[in-house]
């Protein structure tokens, strides 16, 4: 089976959708398939593009048995900006779309969206090459930019939606991330023969409960006795970190607490200035960690951090949360009781879920916990079986491959009932 897989972002990225795509392409091409992955060059979450990939307008590489074809495409500097963005998708789409025309012929293509104009030239290659198309629907883009201001409601959402509705009723199958996705597709008129849901998974083999795991905090100033909350990934607007610096604000005066932010993204510089403004000591900043010392950072949080605006509600399934869980710690949710997180942790009994943009609220329920270290064992199990039960890499990905395997087999039948017709003739 060939594949084509179009997508913003991919290895070495470490946060966002980059983890999931990346898996899912060494995925199929160790079980033999023939898989091309068209991205961009690494740039997120910092919004620059890193150092060793500039100057190229595109490059070729080969990752762990995938052809990755890396095309050129603007960056914003402000990713918040409509216009910036805009350019953002239209680039990478139009740069997708040329490298694919050079390509040959796949038996599916797989676009990650968003954007939805990359879902469009997904579209476009599948009828150009006689081919299907699936949406992997990671964001609704729309939503999402409501939820972070990006977009007000107007006609641009609604230009933005018609789009969204023209690639996913034009598309072979739209694979859901989460039921919220589900139910806001029906809504908006997709036939529900079109939807499939697929989760995300957690990744259980990197991300693990470590017993009495003491390294990260020795290497990091931090002593046992202190109370370690800890948010880790992308600082952008949905995450609404300054309510995290508000709640240390509130909470100064606490012994031995502290939070503990890493990550990048394009509040970072804020989130900083922030803090030195209020000249907090107990909240700290630290970039992105190597993964294979993942397990023993998380390990050695006492709490885990998920943190969004009140209005980001069924947009935006964060994948850092399957990852929390997987860590086997208490995850402190602040979030709409009505966003697909929420679900998520109610499901699992996984973690407290508190009123978004509340840092008193926070500071509240974090002290509960802190008060309570078997009820925060209990949780931490708790999300770590549900993990287990339900979201593995390999069971989520066999998923995507059967799903997959039903186009080229469709192939394969259309071909051989061709040659009957032609042998009876």
């Amino acid at each position: 089976m060939r594949v084509l897989v179009l997508g913003t972002n991919y290895f070495p990225e470490k946060t966002a959708v980059a983890p999931f795509a990346s898996g899912l392409c060494e995925h199929l091409a160790a079980k033999g398939h023939e898989v091309t992955m068209v991205t961009a060059f690494p740039y997120y979450p910092e919004w620059r593009v890193w150092d060793g990939y500039r100057g190229h307008l595109s490059q070729r590489e080969r990752i762990n048995n995938v052809s990755v074809r890396r095309v050129w495409h603007f960056v914003p500097s402000r990713a918040s900006n409509l216009l910036q963005r805009l350019a953002h998708d239209l680039s990478f789409s139009l740069s997708a779309l040329l490298a694919g025309l050079f390509m040959g012929t796949f038996d599916v293509i797989c676009c990650a969206c968003p954007p939805p104009i990359l879902a469009f030239t997904a579209y476009l290659l599948s009828k150009i090459r006689h081919t299907s198309y699936v949406i992997l629907l990671t964001d609704l883009a729309s939503d999402a930019a409501l939820a972070t201001g990006i977009l007000k409601d107007g006609p641009a959402v609604r230009a933005a939606r018609a789009v969204e509705g023209f690639v996913c009723r034009n598309a072979d199958r739209v694979v859901c991330i989460c039921q919220g996705f589900v139910e806001k597709l029906l809504e908006r008129g997709i036939a529900p023969e079109k939807l499939v849901l697929i989760p995300l998974w957690g990744d259980t083999q990197q991300v693990y409960p470590i017993a009495g795991a003491t390294e990260f905090r020795r290497a990091n100033q931090l002593t046992g006795e202190q109370f370690l909350a800890m948010h880790t990934g992308n600082m952008g607007k949905k995450q609404d970190l300054l309510n995290v610096v508000r709640a240390a604000e509130l909470s100064k005066d606490v012994k031995d607490l502290v939070w503990l932010l890493v990550g990048q993204g394009e509040e970072r510089s804020l989130i900083e200035e922030a803090i030195d403004q209020r000249k907090l000591k107990n909240i700290r900043l630290m970039p992105l960690q190597p993964g294979e010392g993942l397990a023993e950072m998380y390990s050695s949080a006492d709490v885990l951090l998920l943190n969004q605006k009140a209005a980001v509600v069924d947009s935006v399934i964060p994948s850092k949360l399957l990852t929390y869980m997987a860590a086997g710690r208490t995850v402190l949710a602040t979030v709409s009781d009505k966003s697909e997180t929420a679900r998520y942790v109610e499901r699992a009994r996984c973690g407290l879920i508190v009123a978004p943009e509340d840092p008193k609220a926070l500071v509240e329920a974090l002290l509960l916990l802190r008060a309570d270290p078997a009820l925060r064992e209990r949780l931490g199990a708790n999300g770590r079986a549900y993990v287990l039960q339900h979201f593995t890499k390999v069971n989520v990905l066999e998923e995507y491959e059967r799903l997959f395997s039903r186009y080229a087999d469709k192939i394969d039948q259309d071909a051989e009932a061709s040659k009957k017709v032609v042998a009876a003739s």
